[in-house]
């Protein structure tokens, strides 16, 4: 028994494999103070990304060791997608640097990250899947603290006036679509060699299911349940023959997700309430008139997409045309992406974007059809949740984390069918290329410590009432300059206002309607209305409502100015 069990180590065996435990351990729970958010708002982002350029930096310093370039079959399709978005961004333009900087680097990370991990050769993927159902059950601990208001780890683990199970991640169907993701993963694992002859860590597998179905099913997310329910049919057809031979842990298993799927019930309950309400009635739902104006948004320019970080320029000028054909559609006041991946880069990217990312998942199916293993079966079902997730929402943009999972996922399944090409790297190529490793490292984690006490600054002063003049971390980093900058200008516009100082009005106004021309953003339209009004001038102020509602028809509050403005007239 010793010997079988030991071709099946649980406890990582290469350095890459406990760079990925720190990935998905202990990375995503750097859990400081924030006011929410997308991206590095979100301070275990920050965590993730420092441990996720530790693994793309150790791949690429592996690789430069190696007489071998190791590549997936499909390759070539898989390149497609960073192909596809760089042209687009060189063809469409960029009208929004910074968020163009952000995306490609997030898109190319992915890649380097994905294709580094097939350098080490890893023919026992389920250690990594191990690692992933460790992290389901840590975060569903966090979910049942939350769910259940213990009093524990209180100044830590984030808390929201509703009761719900949010995570650490702050928003209910991210945490859903990772917890279902985990719950797949132990199943799996389940039928794996890795867990046979192991009754213990069979328990805690089935111990991760019950306790991670119930966080789940408790949300009320339909994502979550609609992938699981999906996922776990794909997986058990998948595995159909170790399925009978592990017959007793199946049903174990399918029992503890019945009873926890009961035991939450209320979850259902909302689940099935919000499903009945957006069939009720056309447009009912808010994401049925997300998805119709990103299509007229896309359909103005096909080709070549509007240009990175328009997407809130084209979608408020689409939203107009649509709210007067449908003015009783249920629309939000703002929104800064269509809730879809794919129109995301159509919008902005257009077709040279959309095919690139078709092509690159056309190559992974083709992949799967091709060579219908049980296994690479079995990873596309554990693909599903965060997959479908993106086609409804935007898990990428608010947790890093899911990302690198679904990419460790997507390298799962390629894994076992690969292409190997000669290393034609000089030595002085490789020692230049790993010196130049260093540095990136080296830069990027300077960045990210110096984004940690950027956002923890600007915490503080927004949750101060602005009382700390201290803002110098914040103007300094890239990613928050702008924003620091619209808040300094934004107390310039108050303070102008208490001491009624026409001048300092006129020189702020200015500063923000030059901002409103580079991006139409519903607080920047606040801001000169505010103004306008302040320096007592009515047609401008009106001229300014009737702008914005250009971008926001369905705005209730910009509605009731512009008919102030129809009534004074």
């Amino acid at each position: 028994m010793s010997r079988y069990l030991s071709k099946y180590p649980l406890l990582p065996q290469q350095p890459i494999e406990w760079l990925l435990a720190l990935l998905f351990l202990v990375s995503p729970f750097y859990l400081a103070s924030s006011l929410g958010g997308t991206g590095f708002d979100l301070p275990f982002n920050i965590t993730v990304w420092a441990a996720a350029t530790l693994v793309i930096a150790y791949s690429v310093w592996y690789f430069c060791g190696q007489d071998k370039l190791i590549l997936p079959a499909n390759y070539k399709g898989l390149l497609a997608l960073p192909v596809g978005i760089l042209l687009a961004a060189a063809l469409a333009g960029v009208q929004d640097p910074i968020t163009w900087l952000f995306r490609i680097v997030y898109v190319m990370a992915g890649v380097i990250f994905l294709f580094g991990l097939f350098q080490f050769r890893l023919k026992n993927t389920d250690r990594i899947l191990l690692l992933i159902a460790i992290a389901t059950l840590i975060h569903s601990f966090v979910g049942v603290i939350q769910l259940f208001e213990l009093p524990i780890l209180q100044n830590w683990i984030p808390r929201t006036s509703i009761v719900t199970a949010t995570g650490v991640f702050q928003q209910v169907n991210v945490m859903a679509s990772f917890l279902t993701t985990g719950i797949l993963v132990s199943v799996y694992l389940c039928l794996r060699p890795i867990a046979y002859k192991r009754f213990y860590l069979k328990v805690f597998l089935l111990l991760t299911i019950g306790i991670a179905a119930y966080v789940m099913v408790a949300t009320g997310s339909r994502i979550g349940l609609l992938s699981g329910v999906l996922g776990l049919l794909m997986l058990l057809i998948a595995y159909r023959s170790q399925v009978s031979k592990n017959w007793k842990t199946m049903v174990s298993a399918l029992l503890l997700i019945v009873v926890a799927s009961w035991l939450a019930k209320e979850g259902l309950h909302r689940t099935f309430d919000k499903s009945y309400q957006m069939v009720a009635a056309q447009y009912s739902d808010q994401r049925l008139s997300i998805y119709r104006i990103s299509l007229d948004a896309f359909s103005e320019a096909p080709i070549r997409g509007h240009g990175i970080g328009s997407f809130l320029e084209k979608f408020g000028l689409a939203s107009s045309a649509f709210y007067q054909q449908h003015p009783t559609a249920n629309m939000p006041g703002y929104i800064a992406h269509p809730h879809n991946e794919l129109l995301q880069w159509a919008i902005e990217g257009g077709l040279l974007a959309l095919l690139g990312i078709l092509i690159a998942m056309f190559s992974v199916l083709w992949f799967v059809f091709k060579h219908k293993h049980q296994r690479i079966l079995a990873y596309l079902a554990l693909l599903l949740p965060i997959t479908f997730h993106t086609q409804v929402e935007h898990p990428f943009y608010l947790s890093s984390f899911h990302w690198f999972i679904w990419l460790t996922l997507l390298f799962g399944l390629l894994n076992h069918h690969l292409k190997f090409k000669q290393n034609l790297l000089s030595d002085a190529a490789n020692k230049s290329l790993r010196v130049l490793i260093l540095l990136l490292l080296s830069i990027s984690l300077v960045f990210l410590w110096q984004t940690a006490l950027a956002q923890q600054q600007l915490y503080t002063y927004l949750t101060q009432s602005q009382q700390s003049p201290q803002l110098n971390h914040v103007l300094s980093n890239m990613y928050y300059k702008n924003y620091a900058e619209k808040i300094v200008m934004r107390t310039h516009l108050h303070d102008a206002i208490v001491r009624k100082d026409a001048e300092k009005l006129i020189q702020v106004v200015s500063w923000f309607e030059y901002e409103l021309n580079k991006k139409p953003e519903l607080k920047l339209f606040e801001d000169v209305i505010n103004g306008y009004f302040a320096m007592e001038k009515p047609e401008k102020r009106c001229e300014t409502i009737r702008k914005s509602l250009e971008y926001y028809p369905a705005n209730k509050v910009l509605i009731k100015l512009q008919k102030d403005c129809l009534a004074r007239n």
